[in-house]
């Protein structure tokens, strides 16, 4: 098809538009503002979501689901901690859809091995890193700047891109996260809608909605929070700590945290019955426990594959008379704004985009005590000041009622004035709108090509390892060359590499194995490297000549899932 006949074709890659987690909730809000327009043609790679998912079809896009077919492929996608984020999948999806654009807004290793891709040079890149920390790693740095557009989350993510590139990023705009309006908004009468709950009258209830993950102090919170009470005889008998989270999950044992600092009595979680789905309010009571409305045993904390709903998420912040932000580092944070939509005043940390965020949502701030450098990342992370959060508490909770409305009226009307779905999907759409469309006759219907690396024995004796690597690496089409060459130059010199858990050689991988490892490394092994490179993008050549020779898939080598994707718009 001629460019001037067609819409621009977007590709649009992450967590499934229709799970609970924050890139799901912006991927539906975003594509759903933009797929109203009828400007474009949209395709959806949900990761998480299978064959069997139910609410494919209730998708208006395209949509292709990444989880494994059969044992084989289960196999094949638990063998590589990437998989999940749709790398195995992402070129068969490309070549079948052939997109003009390409987005992404999740973290650099979920979203890196697009800018590697086989297929990047057919269509345009557009990002939206998570930036939560400084300094950026140079290889997150090296990506971006290889990115046709680079969008952030906040303000901060903005400044840190442009001053670390030295200019080399210029961010087009910050669409950032919103809320749902409609549903998420403040309980016409607190007092009521908490005794509906079974909550007594005249109490207190500090509450957090954060993933269980390393990053967030759940710890520091509950310890803290104990703290308060024991110093503060007037607060004991009235409040509470409501966290709305999953476990067991990735991050810490919470049930021990709550059972060592002698809150149990103190600390509500959320649980829903997967038989009924109702949820309520409860102490602690197992992972499995007997749901408070059905009575069957089928009642758990909810995650992002058995969650609340948006109308619900409302009902839980609105017990809340202060929601805290508790965590070392954030790429924007989306539960605060939740927080603010609902009238609750938000008490953040004073670091990476919780400052931004916060101070767009009239937040009150928790200062750090320290920073401490993150192996994993080596970026600087924080450590809020436990003693502040303590008494910022307090001081909160000991305030008229009258006072805490009216900051929680000025956290609303902040966030109704700074974060919105629609100027957020506009920004979205102002880029598209400037996306040249190009002929497939010169993307993905052109002609075969063939990347051929220098045979070892043409190579002279007496080469420097930087020339060397030159050599090896200049006939690639890869985007990030530079780095490549750096990454493969630093290890000939050391004479040793990291093992990473990629398909090729130069993602390091360490934000997924604390525990790093290193082989030997030499001109045989830098060989073999950028051999494998050239043999990948050889193998995709030759599977797009095939498909548009015959205008679409044969049967040698069609990809089984594509059976399981909806890939024509309905």
């Amino acid at each position: 098809m001629k460019s001037k006949d067609r819409k621009i074709r977007i590709l649009w890659c992450g967590e499934s538009s229709f799970l609970n987690t924050g890139y799901a909730i912006y991927a539906k809000e975003v594509l759903k503002r933009l797929h109203g327009t009828g400007k474009y043609t949209i395709a959806e790679m949900g990761c998480y979501s299978d064959k069997h998912s139910h609410q494919i079809a209730e998708v208006p896009w395209a949509f292709y689901p990444t989880l494994p077919i059969n044992q084989e492929e289960a196999n094949a996608y638990n063998s590589n901690p990437k998989a999940q984020f749709g790398e195995w999948r992402f070129d068969d999806i490309c070549l079948d859809f052939r997109p003009d654009v390409v987005i992404d807004i999740r973290d650099w290793w979920m979203m890196e091995y697009q800018g590697r891709s086989a297929f990047r040079n057919f269509f345009k890149w557009a990002i939206m890193p998570t930036v939560d920390s400084s300094p950026q790693q140079e290889q997150y740095l090296s990506t971006y700047i290889s990115a046709d557009a680079v969008f952030t989350y906040s303000e901060y993510g903005k400044e840190i891109l442009e001053k670390e590139t030295q200019g080399n990023i210029d961010v087009v705009s910050i669409p950032s996260p919103a809320a749902d309006y409609e549903l998420l908004k403040p309980a016409n009468n607190k007092e009521e809608h908490r005794k509906k709950f079974g909550f007594f009258e005249d109490i207190n209830i500090v509450g957090t909605i954060m993933r269980n993950q390393r990053r967030k102090l759940y710890p520091n919170l509950i310890s803290s929070f104990r703290k308060m009470l024991d110093e503060n005889p007037v607060l004991q008998g009235k409040t509470f700590l409501y966290i709305h989270t999953f476990h067991p999950d990735l991050g810490w044992d919470i049930p021990s945290f709550i059972k060592n600092n002698n809150m149990s009595n103190h600390t509500l979680l959320t649980y829903k019955c997967k038989s009924c789905l109702k949820f309520f309010p409860s102490f602690y009571s197992g992972a499995l426990t007997s749901c408070q409305h059905c009575g069957k045993n089928s009642a758990v904390m909810p995650g992002t594959q058995f969650g609340v709903n948006t109308q619900e998420l409302s009902q839980i912040i609105n017990f809340f008379d202060l929601y805290v932000q508790y965590s070392v580092c954030e790429g924007f944070g989306m539960p605060q704004v939740e927080a603010a939509a609902c009238g609750v005043p938000i008490l953040t940390v004073d670091y990476s985009a919780m400052t931004s965020v916060g101070k767009n949502l009239k937040a009150e701030f928790i200062p750090l005590a320290s920073k401490y450098w993150d192996s994993p990342t080596h970026s600087e992370r924080a450590i809020p000041d436990d003693e502040q959060l303590k008494n910022k508490m307090a001081n909160f909770l000991k305030k008229p009622k009258t006072l805490k409305r009216k900051l929680g009226m000025d956290s609303y009307i902040a966030a109704r004035r700074s974060y919105d779905w629609n100027k957020s999907a506009s920004m979205w759409e102002n880029y598209l709108d400037t996306v040249e469309k190009i002929d497939h006759s010169e993307t993905w219907d052109s002609p075969r090509k063939q990347y051929s690396i220098p045979h070892p024995q043409s190579l002279p004796k007496d080469l420097t390892n930087d020339k060397f690597v030159d050599i090896l690496i200049s006939a690639t089409p890869a985007k990030d060359r530079q780095y490549v060459c750096l990454r493969m130059l630093r290890d000939l010199n050391y004479g040793r590499s990291t093992i990473g858990n990629a398909s090729l050689y130069y993602d390091e991988a360490s934000y997924i194995n604390d525990n790093q490892s290193y082989s030997e490394f030499n001109r045989k092994d830098a060989y073999e490297k950028a051999e494998g490179i050239y043999n990948y993008y050889n193998m995709w050549e030759e599977k797009r000549e095939v498909f548009s020779k015959n205008k679409g898939w044969t049967t040698d080598i069609f990809p089984e899932f594509l059976k399981s994707a909806k890939t024509e718009e309905e």
